[in-house]
């Protein structure tokens, strides 16, 4: 099988701007928010817009999102994260219709959204194992779909990356909102991962035309070596904040900036390039899908590895 993990950062990046505005209302429908049977989605590569049940959209986005070959337990929690995602987003485009796609409910992208593979799209991602586990896929799918995560009656922003730090992140050190079920937990497990540490080279270059492209009006110093200062980092290894030329920007802004693999990072110039420095991989925020796949391994259920990873929840 193909190395999956590649595909959390594509939600993982989606999440540049959080869609926070949301009004409380809506259909009476378990809390005040609507639980559509059929989802309108944008395919993206081709500009068609098709009607297909939230189970085949699950289905879609769990062969986008996390290696299906995790245990079953967890495919069930990233199916019900899926499935709160988008209820929480079409509830917002609702509210915000400015901002959402015309004539559909949610699309594809995962510059905006949530990764989602049409099955031809996973069979040609998958090859032959797409009929290995097409039907553990759905089954979880279908369980998902049945399930939805709330906080104060409403879904809640499932965000979910593949590997923390060995603890997870705040939503106030990657979007700057803070989130009372998006707070900092253990994860353990996640430094065994394989690649838990990596390193990526930029040239000088490469770094400047990012960074312009962020901000026309950055200034950077004439000695490369000051670029980067005053690297403020939490006690779970997380950038908070980084010094960048003349600008301060949040570590989840240099994340998406150069594309890195965490938000855990640290920077250094040999006098020809920069290397980048990371822990895990993902923004750190919301479930880690390693330490979700570790807790199932050891015993744990769909519902403990959820209440373990969004403090204060109720699953529904």
């Amino acid at each position: 099988m193909k190395n999956y993990v590649m595909m959390t950062v594509i939600f993982a990046v989606m999440l540049i701007v959080f869609p926070f505005v949301f009004t409380v209302g809506g259909s009476a429908f378990s809390g005040g928010f609507d639980r559509p049977e059929k989802i309108r989605l944008l395919l993206t590569d081709t500009g068609e817009i098709t009607e297909i049940s939230m189970e085949d959209y699950v289905t879609g986005c769990l062969f986008a999102q996390i290696p299906v070959d995790y245990e079953e337990e967890a495919l069930k929690a990233q199916a019900v994260c899926a499935y709160t995602y988008a209820l929480r987003i079409i509830r917002n485009n609702k509210d915000n219709p400015a901002g959402a796609p015309e004539n559909a409910d949610i699309s594809d992208s995962g510059a905006l959204y949530q990764p989602y593979f049409t099955e031809e799209k996973a069979r040609e991602y998958y090859g032959g194992d797409y009929d290995k586990y097409i039907e553990k896929v759905k089954n979880a799918a279908r369980f998902g779909v049945s399930h939805v995560i709330i906080y104060e009656n409403q879904p809640i922003y499932a965000v979910y990356h593949s590997v923390s730090t060995g603890d997870t992140n705040s939503a106030l050190y990657v979007w700057g909102i803070d989130l009372p079920y998006l707070v900092s937990v253990p994860s353990p497990p996640d430094k065994e991962y394989h690649n838990y540490l990596c390193t990526n080279e930029m040239t000088t270059e490469s770094v400047r035309a990012a960074l312009l492209r962020y901000s026309r009006d950055i200034a950077m110093p004439i000695d490369y070596s000051e670029w980067f200062t005053e690297n403020n980092t939490n006690e779970k290894g997380y950038v908070i904040s980084v010094k960048v030329g003349d600008k301060t920007l949040s570590g989840g802004e240099v994340w998406r900036i150069f594309g890195l693999r965490s938000t855990a990072f640290s920077v250094s110039f040999n006098g020809n390039v920069f290397t980048f420095t990371t822990k895990g991989y993902g923004h750190g925020a919301g479930m880690s899908q390693y330490g979700a796949n570790e807790m199932a391994r050891s015993g744990k259920d769909w519902e403990e590895i959820l209440r373990y990873y969004y403090t204060g929840v109720k699953i529904i």
